[in-house]
């Protein structure tokens, strides 16, 4: 059986905030969309996660242990991928460290090796991916130096700087000849099949919170994938539907056979912004000369 890594972040998250409401704030999601990743887990375990104690709902000892499984993956595998910070044999440890949302990587990562480029010091980049929460924690465990993510809602910028960097613009995209192509409401494509980057619940998946807001039936998503270029490619050579949230992820010189669609709905938009620490304990003057780079991008 194959659960998703997002459905068990989120469990875990439950657990630790003690409730769906709570962990709904912490990872920037709306507590329907928590209520609803808990159902698909539960139907993929095939028993209950959480029982009533009086006015309570606690976790079940599988739901415990499901969420101790979580923290053992995560203390081998840091955000998805390297072990812990500094700890990684695979990162020098005086590289910038840097945490990016699949967009941010593919609009950002090239102004930050330019401008890194020319400090005229060689520094090592280092990227990783995650969700908002978990790259946010590890910018304050100084795991991270600098994060560009959607600004989770709820959060607590105590001790972090933030600078609004773009507000998305989702636009709904199709394969050229499409038979949908012409369509011009949300409600003519209700039925169609999607491609999404990013798990159900999270920012980009933009089309999953259109459905949200009108209360209709959870879209029909067929592939979720790892990044727009992927998102991209597969809306150009199949029937799928897919959502991009910048103009500058369109590779028309590449894809020609992409378009938009002209729906007279607005998507839902969210804000990306770039996250460093109030008191960099590594790599400032490395952090100023991104900031600076990614503030005039």
């Amino acid at each position: 059986m194959e659960l998703e890594w997002r459905q068990l972040e989120l469990l875990r998250c439950i657990i630790d905030s003690g409730g769906t409401a709570q962990a709904a704030r912490a990872a920037g999601i709306s507590q329907p969309a928590v209520s609803q990743a808990m159902q698909r887990l539960t139907r993929q375990v095939g028993e209950p996660l959480f029982e009533k104690q009086g006015r309570r709902r606690v976790p079940t000892p599988r739901a415990l242990e499901l969420a101790h499984a979580m923290r053992a993956a995560e203390d081998s595998f840091s955000l998805h991928s390297g072990h812990r910070g500094a700890a990684n044999p695979g990162i020098d440890a005086s590289a910038v460290r840097v945490g990016l949302a699949p967009a941010a990587g593919l609009l950002y990562s090239p102004a930050m090796v330019n401008a890194l480029a020319a400090g005229g010091k060689r520094t090592k980049l280092s990227i990783v991916t995650g969700t908002a929460p978990a790259m946010l924690d590890a910018l304050k465990r100084e795991e991270l130096d600098l994060v560009i993510t959607p600004r989770p809602r709820g959060l607590n910028r105590a001790d972090l700087f933030e600078r609004l960097i773009y507000v998305s613009q989702p636009v709904i995209y199709c394969r050229t000849g499409h038979p949908l192509a012409n369509a011009t409401s949300l409600r003519a494509i209700a039925r169609a099949q999607w491609v999404v980057a990013g798990q159900a619940g999270t920012p980009g998946n933009t089309v999953e919170e259109a459905f949200r807001v009108r209360r209709w039936a959870p879209p029909r998503i067929a592939v979720h994938c790892a990044d727009y270029a992927m998102l991209a490619q597969i809306v150009a050579e199949t029937d799928l539907l897919g959502t991009l949230p910048h103009p500058r992820l369109v590779p028309q010189s590449r894809l020609p056979g992409i378009v938009p669609l002209r729906v007279d709905e607005r998507l839902p938009h969210y804000e990306v912004c770039l996250f460093w620490p109030r008191r960099p304990a590594r790599n400032s003057a490395a952090i100023r000369r991104l900031v600076a780079a990614l503030s005039t991008d």
